[in-house]
C-alpha cells in the first residue's frame, strides 16, 4: 500500500516593516487597530519608547490606509510637530498620491 501526503499550504507570515527616522531610532510597522480607548485608525508611539512602533487599522478603505500610513510615518519622522501640520501634510500627499497620481495598493 502506498502512503499519500496531502500538501498543506503554509500559512504566510508576515514579517513586520521596519525602518529608522532621521534620527537613527528604529520603527515596527504593524496592521492592527491600534488601542480601543483612542478612535484613531493609527498610531505612531514615541521615539523614546523602548521599542517605538507604528500602528494602522487593517480596516481601512485603501484611501484611508494611505492616508493613516502617511499621517503615521510623519509622526515618526516629526515628533515635535503639531498634529495639525502632519494631518495637514499627510492628507495633501495622500490626496496627490490617489487622486491625482492613481496611486492603488496592489493585493498581494
Amino acid at each position: 500500500m502506498r502512503s499519500v501526503f496531502l500538501k498543506m499550504p503554509h500559512k504566510k507570515i508576515k514579517v513586520p516593516f521596519k525602518f529608522k527616522n532621521a534620527s537613527g531610532i528604529e520603527y515596527e510597522v504593524t496592521f492592527r487597530k491600534p488601542d480601543r480607548r483612542h478612535s484613531a485608525d493609527g498610531l505612531c508611539s514615541d521615539p523614546k519608547d523602548d521599542a517605538p512602533k507604528i500602528q494602522i487599522s487593517p480596516y481601512l478603505t485603501k484611501q484611508s490606509e494611505l492616508n493613516t500610513s502617511i499621517h503615521e510615518f510623519a509622526h515618526a519622522f516629526f515628533w515635535d510637530k503639531p498634529e495639525n501640520v502632519v494631518a495637514k501634510f499627510a492628507s495633501a500627499l495622500s490626496r496627490f498620491l490617489y487622486n491625482e497620481r492613481s496611486w492603488r495598493k496592489i493585493e498581494k
